[in-house]
This record gives C-alpha cells, structure tokens and sequence, in this order.
C-alpha cells in the first residue's frame, strides 16, 4: 500500500522530476492529468459505455498518468546524459592529442559542457587541483566515472593518466578509441531515433483503431433510422463488458510501449549475472542429461496419456502429450537461444578487451599489456582470459594457448584475430602498433554488425507491436458485429 501511495504521491512525484533534472511545475501536472482523464471519459462516452464503467477506465487512466511522467522525464535523462558522455568523450580526445595534459583536456571539456556534466566536471578539476592524495588522477577522474557509468569512459581515464605519469606514445592509441567512439554513438543515435519512430507510429496506431472502433455504434444508429422500433447494442452487458476491455487494452498497451521502450544507452544492454547464466547453460550444464533426469516423470506422464487415450479422454490425452513434449524440449531450445546470446555477448565483449588491449600496447609488452585488461574485462571473457593468461605465463612462446583461447565459442573471426596476436609480440613498435590498430578496426567492424543485427531484432519485434492495436479494434468490432447480427436480424 506504500508504495502505490508513493507512486501516486504529486510531491513524490515532482522530488523524482527534480531527481532526474527535469522540471514540472505542479500546475502543469493537474492540466495534464485532468485533460487526459477528460479525455479518456470522453472517448467512453462516444463508445456509449455507461457512466459508472468511464468514470472507472477514467480512474485507470489517470492512475497511469504519474508513471508516464516519471518515464517521460527518465527518458530525457538517459539521452542527456548519453549526449554528456558523448561531447566529454571526444573532446577529451581531441584535446589530449593536441596536449598530453589530464587538467588541460578536463578544462577544455569543462568549456563547452552544460547542465549535470558540467557541475561533475568542475568536482573533478577542483578534485585535481587540491586534492591531497597520492593518486590525485585517478580521485579525480573517479567522480566522473561515477557519475557516468561508462566503459569507454574509465578506458580513456585509464590510458590517459598512464600517458600523464609514464609518458610514452599515444596518438595510435587515441585514434583508435576516437574511432570506437564515433562507430558507438553513430548507432546510439540511429536506435534512438528509429525509437522515437515507433513510438509514434504505435501512438497514431491506436488513436486510429480507436476511431475505427465507432463505427459499429454509428451503424447501429444507421440501422435505427429504418426499423420499426429502434434497438440499440450498446445497453447490452456484452457490448459494455468489450467497449471497457478495449479501451483498457489501449490504455494499458500505451503505457507499456512508452515505459518499456527505451534503452540504457551508456550501460551495457544485458546485466553481467544474465552473461553468466547464459555463459553457464551453454559451456557447463548438460541439456541431454538434465532430460534423461527426468526420465522418470517422462515415463509416468505417458503412462497417463496411454491411460486418458484408453479411457477415449482423447483432448486431455492430447493436451498432456504437448505439454510433455514442450518440457522435454525446453533445455534443448534454452541452450540453444543462450549460444546466440553468449555469441552476441563476446562480439560486444571481445571488441571491449581489444580496446583496452591496444591501449596497454602503447607502453607495455604483450603479456603485461594482457594481463592488465583482466580486472576489467568483459565478464563473458573473464573465465577464458584467466586460463589464458595462466598458460602464456607457464611458456610465453608456447602457441598453443592463443589457438585454446576463446575456442569453446567457436566463432572463426574471433579466433582468427586471437591467433594474430601471437606474432604481435616479436614485432617491432611500429609493426605492432599497426597490427594491432588494424586488428581493432577490424574487429569493430564485427561488432558493428552484432550492434545492427541485435538493433535489428530489438525493433523488429517493436514494429510488430505496431499492429497489436489492430488486433484490439478487430476483436472489437467482431464482437459487436456478432451482437448486431443477433438482435436486428
């Protein structure tokens, strides 16, 4: 009960607006709540649904209308603060390869930034010039980190503290990430406005089927005008119970589209512990075994379907039999879906490490360059890289770990680009620098295209949803339709 009474608190609800640095006078909220409630109680009375049923979907409505705001208000916070990530992550870069300086870039950042990054990006700099600890760069840098939860921000603030305090090179290195950035936001920026396209498209989708929705109350009061003795279906309790039901269904699948829509731009898309799960049911539990467990049961269910099917119970028969097959299936089709998933992961995650790879490059050799990533790598790849690293250190010549490394997922790309670096370290600076460049490149392109094709299959299934109120509307107007056939014919 508190927390509905703290959802549909006002002041609740303007202290989370303020939280995400939006601003909605109280005045503006009452407008709001009571045009869109005048506007639904309206629609229901155009559906003839009686005056007790709209001022109930009346209240539904208005019950919806807080959660709307507070996702309005946190969608514009996450594409502010994706555009803050974005100006911050590229000016620094700019400015650090005109000047190596951590304090130059940070003011140079601090200029031209607004609003949220701003103010963080004046702790930070007031942090840099009077902090008293030993790691002065990295207390600084952290409040940044912090507030923008970023990975390629913490692998900037990484290479460039390293430049800062060992010296050494970094204009490679530093096009390298210019050019991970740019492919990054490019993609941001095209999902979210292909987003904001299937919003509206949903919006007017339901907007029409609503109005198409009329149509069998005006035909019924077509037909009126010919009969004898008018008949109406609106007073039935069929025709009320569906009218509600409908615009419920609108209601509710409005604010699910607007609430569940959207994305974590500056985060990863999928939580470590779901990579983990998925890692697990793909590499560490046994499909055909977790079913021959179940063997047993597997057994007993079909001594019943043999028994319902003796008895000439043949539905239940039927029913059971699907159910058995489907349970008996689900490991098989789970670890299935987990390989493209893990496949999808490592893409994303591989690209991430190689990054952070080519960084370390600059001023370390291979095998000390590897195992710095290990901390922060990818927790897809933390189990291989720690097996990995365990067998160069044992013989750092032996070829044979670069061919194990990431074989399990059977990807050829990625087990391509693992097996160029074992010539890396008898190269040359220059040579490396290159190779490892390139490999990068490449590799971005590869996780370019997982990016689309997961962008693909996220707004795949959201322009489906763009049908569903037809659906709605067309169950509607079956049911009247039915209802009309009934009583004048």
């Amino acid at each position: 009960m508190k927390k509905v009474l703290k959802y549909l608190s006002v002041t609740q609800l303007m202290e989370d607006v303020r939280d995400m640095n939006g601003v909605m006078p109280v005045r503006r909220f009452v407008i709001t709540t009571i045009a869109a409630g005048a506007g639904v109680y309206g629609a229901c009375l155009l559906y003839r649904i009686n005056y007790v049923l709209a001022f109930v979907v009346m209240l539904v409505a208005v019950a919806m209308i807080p959660g709307l705001v507070r996702n309005y208000f946190r969608e514009c916070s996450e594409a502010a603060r994706f555009a803050d990530v974005d100006v911050y992550l590229h000016q620094m870069t700019y400015s650090f390869i005109r000047n190596p300086k951590v304090n130059m870039a940070l003011k140079d950042a601090y200029a031209i930034s607004t609003g949220r990054l701003k103010r963080c990006l004046s702790r930070a700099i007031e942090e840099l010039e009077y902090g008293m600890g030993q790691r002065v760069y990295e207390d600084a840098l952290r409040i940044i980190e912090e507030e923008y939860d970023c990975a390629r921000i913490r692998t900037l603030h990484k290479f460039i503290v390293s430049v800062e305090e060992k010296g050494g090179r970094y204009r490679g290195a530093m096009e390298v990430l210019l050019e991970d950035f740019d492919k990054w936001v490019n993609n941001v920026y095209k999902y979210q406005n292909e987003i904001r396209k299937i919003k509206r498209d949903i919006t007017i989708g339901i907007v029409i089927s609503m109005l198409l929705a009329l149509l069998t109350t005006v035909m019924c009061n077509m037909l009126n005008m010919f009969a004898k003795e008018p008949l109406s279906i609106t007073s039935t309790a069929a025709y009320q119970g569906i009218s509600v039901l409908f615009v419920l269904l609108c209601i509710v699948f409005y604010t699910f589209t607007r609430k569940h829509y959207g994305f974590d731009w500056i985060g990863k898309s999928r939580k470590d512990n779901q990579i983990i799960n998925d890692y697990n049911s793909v590499f560490k539990s046994k499909a055909r075994q977790v079913t021959l467990r179940m063997v047993p049961i597997w057994a007993g269910m079909c001594a019943v379907v043999v028994l319902l099917v003796v008895m000439k119970l043949r539905i239940p028969a039927l029913c059971l039999a699907g159910v058995m097959i489907v349970l008996m299936s689900t490991p098989f089709t789970q670890k299935k879906t987990a390989v493209k998933r893990v496949k999808n992961d490592l893409y994303c995650g591989f690209t991430e490490w190689l990054r952070d790879l080519a960084v370390n490059l600059e001023n370390k050799p291979l095998l000390s360059a590897v195992e710095d990533t290990y901390d922060d790598c990818p927790v897809i790849m933390k189990e291989p890289l720690e097996k990995f690293i365990y067998d160069i250190e044992l013989n750092p010549s032996d070829i044979k770990p670069y061919y194990e490394f990431l074989s399990e997922f059977n990807v050829m790309d990625i087990q391509s680009a693992v097996r160029m670096l074992y010539s890396i370290g008898d190269l040359d600076k220059d040579s490396m620098n290159q190779t490892i460049n390139a490999l990068v490149r490449r590799n971005y392109e590869l996780s370019d295209k997982a990016e689309n094709a997961r962008y693909m299959d996220s707004t795949s299934m959201m322009r489906f949803s763009e049908y569903v109120p037809t659906f709605f509307v067309a169950f509607k107007m079956a049911v009247d339709m039915m209802l009309v056939v009934n009583m004048y014919l």
